[in-house]
C-alpha cells in the first residue's frame, strides 16, 4: 500500500490518491508511522483536492503527531488554496480543529487558540462540539 501511495504522489495522480485514502480509512489496523511523512507532505501539496479527507483520516485514525500541526494550520487559514469546496459550515476547518484538539500537545493547543482568536464561528462551534463529545457520561 505504501508503494501505491508513493506512486500516486510521484505521478500526482488524484484518482489513485483517492483510492489510497479510501484504503487507509478501511484498514482495521492502526496506520503505520511510516505513512506519516507522506501524509504530512500531502497536506502541504496543492495539486490535489483531498485535504479534507486527509485531515479526516488523521482525526478518525487518531494519528497524533506534532508534524501535522503546521500543514493543518495552513489548511485552516488558507481557505482559497486548501479548502475550495468548504461551504459556510466549513467542515474541513472544523475537522482541522478536531485534529488539533486530539493531538493535545502544547503546540496543538496553541494552534487552536490562534484559530479561536480569529473569531470564526465555525471554530467556536467545533470547540463546543468537541467539548460536548469529550464529556464523560
Amino acid at each position: 500500500m505504501i508503494n501505491r501511495l508513493d506512486q500516486a504522489i510521484e505521478k500526482k495522480n488524484e484518482p489513485e490518491l483517492q483510492a489510497c485514502i479510501a484504503a487507509l480509512f478501511n484498514q482495521t489496523e492502526q496506520i503505520d508511522k511510516a505513512y506519516y511523512p507522506k501524509i504530512e507532505r500531502l497536506l502541504f501539496e496543492k495539486w490535489h483536492h483531498e485535504h479534507e479527507d486527509i485531515v479526516g483520516l488523521i482525526w478518525l485514525k487518531e494519528l497524533k503527531d506534532n508534524r501535522f500541526i503546521e500543514p493543518i494550520m495552513l489548511i485552516a487559514q488558507q481557505r482559497e488554496i486548501y479548502r475550495l469546496y468548504d461551504d459556510e459550515l466549513e467542515s474541513a476547518l472544523r475537522k482541522c480543529v478536531h485534529v488539533l484538539k486530539s493531538i493535545a500537545s502544547e503546540l496543538s493547543n496553541s494552534a487552536v487558540k490562534k484559530l479561536l482568536d480569529t473569531g470564526n464561528e465555525n471554530v467556536k462551534y467545533a470547540l463546543e462540539n468537541y467539548r460536548w463529545n469529550s464529556t464523560p457520561c
